[in-house]
């Protein structure tokens, strides 16, 4: 099951609370954890927040998730966050080499410590790629964008989108 829901508020801070909020763990997979949406996403999670570097191997990044989720056995919830392409472009780093890193890192574990649900901010880089992944691997995902489904492209723009768009990124990859 995939939902793709539109926040009340325009602004990335009040999903980014409610996302860490209804998660077990949040992850931020990011090569830059300076910018504003990741001081954001760990101030929100607060302790949990489990910093995976996207320069490390994705089966190291998946070692440590498995760790911290192995415990939790009434429901496995993360919440994937990180850096956005407009970030990851900069590093040199795809839609679609992210898409694949995070697939390849939440199918194995998902192997050895079944994942209920992925939660996610829905936005372009690592968000969405988290909601490709739950779809290739058939996790249940729920997706909260800002209010008028807003993404900020490779470009640094932000853009409303619609559901069905969203739904086309997912299914497409």
């Amino acid at each position: 099951m995939i939902e793709i829901l539109e926040h009340t508020s325009s602004s990335y801070g009040p999903r980014t609370y409610a996302n860490a909020h209804n998660s077990d763990v949040t992850i931020a997979l990011a090569v830059d954890y300076t910018t504003a949406g990741e001081r954001l996403t760990h101030k929100a999670a607060g302790d949990k927040y489990l910093r995976l570097d996207l320069e490390e191997s994705w089966k190291d990044n998946a070692r440590l998730l498995w760790h911290w989720i192995y415990p939790y056995t009434d429901g496995r919830v993360v919440n994937v966050a990180g850096n956005g392409i407009y970030t990851l472009n900069r590093a040199r780093i795809s839609q679609k080499a992210v898409n694949n890193y995070v697939f390849q890192m939440l199918e194995i574990v998902h192997q050895h410590a079944p994942i209920d649900k992925i939660i996610s901010g829905g936005q372009t880089g690592v968000d969405i790629a988290g909601g490709w992944a739950a779809v290739k691997i058939g996790i249940d995902c729920v997706l909260t964008l800002p209010k008028g489904f807003k993404q900020r492209g490779v470009d640094g723009i932000d853009r409303d989108h619609t559901r069905e768009e969203i739904l086309q990124q997912l299914y497409e990859g």
